[in-house]
């Protein structure tokens, strides 16, 4: 979720313990390294991308097993627990479950205020998802894509126009259309 962040506590909290909490609260929470930081909303663009983005995946993937989640659903790696901004899994989800499992994909829209937890806390987080195949980073300032794939040893491919292709969904994305909405 693109917003700016605030610490509000370290806390010994196990995971579960800050789930249960965090599912009682007005307003959403990450639990990352043992702080809880509370989210605030984005940008019109960043807004506007989310949806760009879910709503392409979301046709591209219809009739395939493979289910489309934005920012209102958790990810646990580990010690952590994230609202990734759009996130794709293939695996079976409980409709009343408030985690996804096993995502194939994760894209994170950056704002000023989050782009280096997301670039380089959540990113090292994620990659230890075992069933995670791409990361992906979009800029809402800059036609600007950064795309991390395991099959790359999660080393990042840099994409300003043209189209990028999402192996993981086996997907291609034209960045003009993306972006046009916000231009």
């Amino acid at each position: 979720m693109s917003a700016l962040a605030k610490t509000l506590y370290s806390s010994d909290l196990s995971v579960d313990e800050f789930i249960e909490w965090e599912n009682q609260q007005d307003t959403k929470h990450e639990w990352l390294n043992g702080q809880i930081i509370a989210m605030t909303g984005g940008t019109v663009a960043h807004a506007s991308l989310i949806l760009q983005l879910g709503a392409a995946l979301l046709n591209h993937l219809k009739g395939t097993p493979c289910r489309v989640f934005t920012s209102d659903l958790k990810v646990q790696v580990a010690q952590n627990v994230f609202y990734p901004d759009v996130v794709v899994s293939c695996d079976r989800q409980e409709n009343d479950g408030v985690l996804c499992h096993n995502p194939k994909l994760i894209i994170e829209v950056l704002s000023n205020s989050t782009s280096r937890k997301d670039r380089f806390k959540k990113r090292l987080a994620y990659q230890q998802i075992e069933s995670l195949e791409e990361y992906v980073l979009v800029s809402q300032e800059t036609r600007h894509i950064e795309i991390y794939q395991r099959a790359e040893d999660w080393q990042a491919g840099i994409h300003i126009s043209g189209r990028v292709e999402l192996r993981s969904v086996d997907f291609s994305l034209d960045i003009d259309e993306l972006y046009a909405s916000i231009d």
